[in-house]
């Protein structure tokens, strides 16, 4: 963790952040497209001030990148010289289009000392073995990832990209005590190294779980299966965006949500998505965080939307960290509306397995009839993944059961739709709670 969260208190970090817009705005004012977006609006001296600046979204990255000269091949909010590039990445693509960004070789070392604060408060320290199960270096989990394991101080064992046979075969060779992969993939995984190897995942060495990429690793049944498919003692859910630094959450020992750990390169904002004011960081409070790069060379974004919205567990931990902790409750993006009711597919997800995760995965997925579409006038169809070896008949109770909590809890109707293992595709990356078939 950084010298600065350590020593201050979360108000004074971020009053001391608040000084380096000042530097930042400078960089962005001498760039044409920057000057243009802020070019009238002052040097912020408190919070509410940033609320005069606009917004950068996922769509002005992507617009920019489809009009990219060559000079500018990453689009027209490239700051540098393409000769100062030392590394290109890309996020996932998983909403769309994926966008990419420059680093350059001060941008590359900052990545990998701030992504290594997040892993060690996850549970990476010297002699920790870590497995990287993502065979995709350009994104967030890959190369950065790899970056960050190494600064922790943790032995990184690279497996993913390769057959499950040869990933599993690794695991039990290099005695690999930390799993790093997506919430989905880490309770399928488990169930494929028992095939591979002819023994239960909890036999091997893995003792902590670092679950990032998607949504579920803070589910209470989803942590308590890969605790228990893996013999672990520790599932730390970690988050970040490829779009300004793929890890700034951890979770530390405690265990009650993840820490803010991107300070002091990153600010970060709680908005009300509605009103787009400021949300205190206050015990319970849901807001969207909002991000600015504030040391990044290559490829500064100011104030990006990440859609993601955050409930806050904590203000204060007993680990000691002077973070807020939080969990991402769902996206904006992801909203999906039943008549007049807003849910998140997150939402139902957990509410599904609190009734029914004796007969079920974990796996599940709700389904569109086409890629557009957000409001759902009949019950929503949703797709889960009985557990092996288990029939429709005996899960029958459980699901009617899971169908009844939804109504009364979130106020929608689920027509749930029992499917056998293995009918839903899971990925070492991302898996979406929602699709459309056909759609790419």
């Amino acid at each position: 963790m950084t010298a600065l969260a350590q020593t201050r208190t979360w108000e004074s970090t971020q009053r001391e952040q608040l000084k380096e817009f000042g530097p930042l705005l400078e960089r962005l004012r001498r760039h044409e497209v920057w000057a243009a977006r802020i070019d009238e609006v002052a040097e912020p001296t408190h919070l509410d001030d940033l609320l005069a600046f606009p917004f950068t979204t996922k769509e002005d990255l992507r617009a920019a990148q489809a009009e990219r000269s060559s000079e500018h091949p990453l689009g027209a909010f490239q700051l540098v010289d393409t000769r100062e590039l030392s590394q290109v990445t890309s996020s996932s693509g998983t909403t769309g289009a994926p966008t990419y960004f420059g680093l350059t070789q001060s941008d590359v070392r900052r990545w990998g000392a701030r992504i290594g604060d997040a892993y060690r408060v996850a549970g990476v320290a010297p002699g920790s073995v870590a497995a990287l199960t993502t065979g995709m270096a350009i994104v967030a989990g890959g190369l950065p990832y790899a970056d960050g394991i190494r600064h922790a101080g943790g032995t990184l064992a690279w497996i993913g990209g390769q057959t499950t046979g040869r990933m599993a075969l690794g695991m039990q060779r290099l005695g690999i005590d930390v799993l790093v992969a997506t919430a989905s993939f880490a309770a399928h995984f488990a169930e494929r190294c028992e095939q591979e190897l002819g023994v239960p995942a909890r036999e091997l060495s893995v003792r902590t779980v670092i679950a990032g990429g998607e949504p579920g690793a803070g589910v209470p049944h989803i942590r308590r299966a890969i605790l228990d498919a893996w013999g672990a003692t520790r599932v730390s859910e970690f988050m970040g965006l490829g779009d300004i630094l793929p890890a700034m959450w951890a979770e530390c020992e405690v265990g009650q949500g993840m820490h803010f750990t991107a300070a002091p390169d990153v600010f970060v904002e709680l908005i009300d998505p509605v009103t787009l004011e400021h949300v205190p960081w206050e015990l319970g409070a849901t807001g969207e965080a909002i991000y600015t790069t504030l040391l990044r060379e290559a490829s500064p974004v100011l104030r990006f939307r990440s859609r993601d919205q955050l409930q806050i567990t904590s203000v204060e931990c007993a680990c000691g960290l002077a973070t807020p902790t939080m969990r991402c409750v769902g996206r904006t993006d992801d909203m999906l509306i039943y008549k007049a009711m807003n849910v998140f597919p997150s939402a139902v997800r957990e509410v599904v397995l609190e009734a029914a995760s004796g007969v079920l995965s974990g796996t599940m997925r709700i389904r569109k009839d086409f890629e557009a579409q957000v409001r759902f006038d009949d019950d929503i169809p949703l797709e889960v993944e009985l557990r092996d070896d288990l029939d429709t008949g005996a899960a029958d109770a459980a699901l009617r059961a899971a169908s009844a909590l939804v109504r009364e809890r979130l106020r929608v109707r689920v027509a749930i739709e029992p499917v056998p293992v293995g009918v839903i595709p899971v990925s070492d990356y991302k898996n979406a709670l929602v699709y459309a078939p056909g759609s790419s």
